[in-house]
């Protein structure tokens, strides 16, 4: 068992190749014990099926940095959304079919990095809420768009469940599966903010899914 000290090294030589790669997004992270020891925390969670976190910590503490760099040594799509004056509930279920394409269509490790103040409508924690309970928002997506996908994924399905049928409700769940294990929700809030442990009692999902990493 390696110490944070071997550890060091390695994560800052991944933080300049991140800041090589996007150069427009540089991060000064400033590797003290506390973060590398959140850095691992999150990095497990990204590298296990079903993985998501609940990052609670004031402004300022790190968590967004640490999400990004963990994502980068995961090699995980890193997805945030982009707010705009206009940006609503619309806006945000035509970014969860995004992340449900990589996750769950092409199969490829995706960090969804959802903070507080993107919360512009109290609706987008219903739909993370129901994400982190069940994987899935009803609705998403049209008929025809869930038969191309089950489409393209029925092949997968024979050889990883070659004792199921491939029937259309299979192959839906199947689908369902896939974003789920590939899907890592990062939501990083403040136990300041006076809305937390409101949230908290109206969406449960939020606090009994994810694991909670405290950010003293």
């Amino acid at each position: 068992g390696g110490t944070l000290e071997d550890l060091r090294p390695v994560v800052l030589e991944f933080l300049e190749k991140y800041n090589y790669d996007n150069p427009s997004k540089k991060m000064d992270l400033v590797l003290f014990n506390d973060a590398l020891e959140h850095l691992l925390r999150i990095n497990r969670l990204m590298e296990m099926p079903r993985g998501s976190g609940l990052l609670v910590g004031v402004g300022g503490s790190g968590k967004q940095s640490l999400v990004r760099l963990s994502s980068y040594i995961s090699r995980s799509i890193q997805f945030q959304i982009t707010l705009t004056k206009s940006y609503n509930k619309a806006a945000f279920l035509e970014n969860m079919k995004e992340l449900y394409t990589f996750a769950g269509h092409q199969c490829k490790p995706t960090t969804f990095l959802f903070t507080e103040s993107e919360i512009k409508d109290e609706v987008f924690l219903e739909y993370i809420n129901s994400i982190l309970l069940t994987g899935d928002i009803p609705g998403l997506f049209a008929k025809d768009e869930i038969m191309a996908i089950t489409a393209d994924l029925r092949a997968t399905f024979l050889k990883e469940r070659p004792h199921d049928e491939d029937t259309q409700d299979n192959l839906k769940q199947f689908f369902v599966d896939k974003v789920r294990d590939n899907l890592h929700l990062m939501i990083c809030m403040s136990p300041m903010n006076a809305k937390f442990a409101t949230r908290a009692r109206k969406f449960p999902g939020l606090v009994s899914c994810p694991t909670i990493d405290w950010f003293l």
